[in-house]
C-alpha cells in the first residue's frame, strides 16, 4: 500500500501561520493564510509567477486540477486567472479546511471542489471520479484541463513508478489542448515525464519547472 510521505501526513509542533499572495487575476494582490510545517515545501513566489506566466496569463475555459494541493494556492490562482472551476486534492484534514475556509473568505467556495485524499487512491478509479467531477463541474467535460503536478520532492524518488502512472492516467483522460504543470526537484531527471508530450523546461532554483500541452487523442507511442 502506497503511502504519501510523513512531511505530508504529519502535524508539527512547530507548525506557525503564513500567507501567500495571489499574484495576478481577478484576487490579485489578496491573500490566504495557511499553518506551515517545517517539513513541507510552499512553492516560492517567484516560481508560482514563472509557472502561470509560462501557462500563460489567461486560464478562460480552463478547468483546473491541483494533485497535491497544499495550501491551495495554485488552484485558487488558476481560479483568479478566469478558470472556470478547480479541483483541489489534499491528503491533510488541516489543509483541506484551511481550503474552505480560505476559499469562502475570497469569495469562490462555489468554484472550488476540495477532496481529502490520498492522490495515488484517489486516481485509482478516474472514471468514476471523473463522472463525479461532471456533475459537480458542468463545463468539466468540455472545458480543457490545467493540471498542476507539484507534490514534495521526494516522491519523484521514493514513489517513480506511481508518479509516472498518476501522469499517464491524467494525460491520456484529458481533453486535447489540456496543460500540464510539473515541478520537480533541479535534481530529478526531466526522463520522468511522459515522452510524447513535448514539454517545455525552465530551472528556477531549486524547482525545475516543466510545461506541456497535449496535442493528440493519444499517446502516438501505443499507437
Amino acid at each position: 500500500m502506497t503511502k504519501q510521505p510523513p512531511k505530508r501526513s504529519q502535524a508539527s509542533k512547530s507548525d506557525s501561520v503564513g500567507k501567500l499572495r495571489i499574484i495576478s487575476g481577478s484576487l490579485r494582490s489578496r491573500t490566504i493564510e495557511f499553518q506551515t510545517d517545517p517539513r513541507t515545501r510552499p512553492m516560492k513566489d517567484r516560481t508560482r509567477e514563472a509557472m502561470f506566466n509560462l501557462l500563460g496569463a489567461d486560464l478562460e475555459g480552463f478547468v483546473a486540477c491541483d494533485l497535491f494541493a497544499g495550501s491551495g494556492i495554485l488552484a485558487i490562482e488558476a481560479i483568479s486567472r478566469g478558470a472556470t472551476a478547480a479541483v483541489a486534492i489534499e491528503l491533510l484534514d488541516k489543509a483541506v479546511n484551511e481550503m474552505r475556509v480560505n476559499a469562502t473568505r475570497l469569495g469562490v467556495i462555489d468554484q472550488l471542489i476540495v477532496h481529502r485524499a490520498d492522490t495515488f487512491k484517489w486516481h485509482k478509479n478516474l472514471p468514476d471520479q471523473f463522472r463525479q467531477m461532471g456533475i459537480r463541474i458542468p463545463a468539466f467535460h468540455s472545458d480543457r484541463w490545467c493540471v498542476f503536478v507539484c507534490p514534495p520532492y521526494q516522491l519523484w524518488e521514493s514513489n517513480p513508478e506511481e508518479m509516472k502512472e498518476l501522469l499517464d492516467k491524467w494525460i491520456d483522460s484529458a481533453p486535447v489542448g489540456s496543460l500540464f504543470a510539473i515541478e520537480l526537484d533541479q535534481s530529478t531527471s526531466p526522463d520522468v515525464l511522459p515522452s510524447w508530450i513535448d514539454w517545455q523546461k525552465r530551472l528556477y532554483r531549486p524547482a525545475l519547472v516543466a510545461i506541456g500541452e497535449k496535442t493528440t487523442p493519444s499517446n502516438p507511442y501505443l499507437s
